[in-house]
């Protein structure tokens, strides 16, 4: 089956043992916290690490989404900005690819992706290897009317990495009609064909969600209604959406987040829901496993269990949801347990990651504090730690006072990886007031980690992963 890129890739080189990694975490798990009190220690090093406009990156006042992969495969992972007018306005702005040259990320839009220039009115980004060439390639999702645009990833064929071209006249999307207001994207194979296929989150109109199902060499067909029972598709307000296999039968399903609505038919009420594959690429049946007030989800075996879990975003407290295996009908069972030990996400949030910041073993999740479809800057990102003995973990953030410069304020996104090579995790964080880069402490790195180990992050797809 297909699988997906890492935000820190596996080293070719390693080899440590399973109980040797096992020892190491155990000990990684009884070591004091940080120095200063903290947990997880960040410097700021926006000044040295961009080489940009502006009015592109540090002063850069847009909403923004962000998405990583190692474009030119070159070994290090490079970074590509959409952006838009902030929150629910029309208003398109051209998009940004930063190449990751030493550890400074540098915008090359201009020579290797001049597409991007185009004004468009993106609110997510995904890179994945569509056609399977072993090179990532990315979808931009416009909303407000624009359709969404596949840039093909041109490779290397002189030896230098030729950069994303987006070819009006290449048809490998369909042209949506109405056009779509969409939000967001997930990918993964759901047709059991080992390449991956498109679901489209999409806000009201008669468009709804969308399923698009790849042909195996990149080009896309719309098979929503044929492959979805009806009503699936329906959306008030599609925010997110996921694609994993929830119930460990082999065939991924579609996790949905609708953010309002509370009438039939079943797509529409303000709940997350996962739509269960039938085993041939199809959905039969939706079982709604999240009801109070969702606006984002994470999905990740955050307990390392085996059973994909998850994350959600709430207006009011957010929650983790922990799977604990299927029901009589094969349908994935939850328990549900507030992150009560975070002040600071007991309110709108937006968009998350998961990554192993501290790199105990353990997936920590970043939480950015814009609601992009409400109008507001004041609050704060928060990263909460995942702690415990799995599959015994928990999350929360005690320490949530002042004085920890990287909980940047009025936060759109922000990603984790490993910027400099280091092995430390740096983190990329996109604002109402602009872009700040702030870098891991490498001392705290320990040996083991800088030679193989994977965070359970996943921010890229390709089928040529090992």
């Amino acid at each position: 089956m297909l699988t997906q890129l890492e935000s820190f890739p596996k080293s070719s080189s390693s080899s440590a043992p399973i109980s040797f990694l096992a020892l190491a975490l155990l000990t990684l798990c009884s070591m004091p916290a940080w120095a200063g009190g903290d947990w997880v220690n960040f410097t700021d090093e926006t000044s040295t690490r961009i080489v940009a406009a502006p009015e592109l990156a540090v002063t850069d006042t847009e909403e923004k989404d962000f998405a990583i992969g190692d474009l030119d495969r070159d070994g290090d992972i490079d970074l590509v900005v959409v952006r838009k007018l902030p929150f629910t306005n029309v208003g398109p702005r051209r998009n940004v690819l930063f190449m990751n040259e030493g550890g400074v990320m540098t915008d090359r839009t201009n020579t290797l992706a001049p597409d991007m220039l185009d004004a468009t009115d993106d609110r997510d980004v995904a890179l994945v290897d569509v056609d399977g060439d072993g090179w990532l390639d990315m979808v931009t999702v416009t909303t407000l009317g624009e359709q969404p645009r596949l840039y093909m990833n041109l490779g290397a064929p002189g030896g230098n990495w030729a950069g994303l071209d987006w070819d009006p006249m290449d048809v490998r999307l369909p042209t949506f009609v109405p056009a779509p207001q969409f939000c967001a994207l997930a990918v993964g194979d759901v047709s059991g064909d080992d390449v991956p296929d498109l679901y489209f989150a999409d806000y009201e109109n008669d468009l709804e969600d969308r399923l698009l199902i790849n042909n195996g060499s990149g080009v896309f067909t719309d098979e929503t209604d044929t492959r979805l029972a009806a009503g699936f598709a329906d959306s008030v307000f599609g925010t997110d959406a996921e694609i994993f296999d929830m119930n460990g039968d082999g065939f991924n399903d579609i996790v949905k987040n609708n953010s309002s609505g509370d009438e039939p038919p079943p797509g529409t009420v303000s709940a997350t829901s996962i739509l269960y594959n039938d085993g041939t690429g199809n959905f039969t049946v939706i079982d709604e496993i999240y009801a109070v007030a969702p606006y984002m989800v994470e999905v990740a075996d955050f307990n390392q269990d085996g059973r994909y879990d998850v994350f959600i975003v709430d207006d009011g407290q957010d929650r983790m949801l922990t799977n604990t295996g299927n029901n009589a009908q094969n349908r994935a069972e939850f328990d549900t347990v507030q992150v009560t030990t975070s002040p600071d996400t007991a309110f709108f949030g937006g968009n998350t990651f998961a990554a192993d910041v501290d790199l105990d073993g353990i997936l920590d999740i970043v939480v950015s504090d814009v609601d992009t479809d409400i109008k507001g800057c004041d609050r704060e990102l928060t990263i909460l730690r995942g702690t415990g003995t799995p599959p015994n973990v928990t999350y929360g953030d005690p320490l949530s006072g002042a004085g920890r410069t990287w909980r940047t304020q009025g936060t759109f996104d922000a990603v984790v990886f490993d910027i400099n090579g280091d092995g430390a995790p740096d983190m990329w964080a996109g604002t109402c007031t602009g872009t700040k880069v702030f870098m891991g402490d490498p001392k705290i790195v320990p040996e083991i980690f800088l030679d193989g180990f994977e965070s359970g992050n996943t921010s890229a797809w390709s089928a040529t992963s090992p």
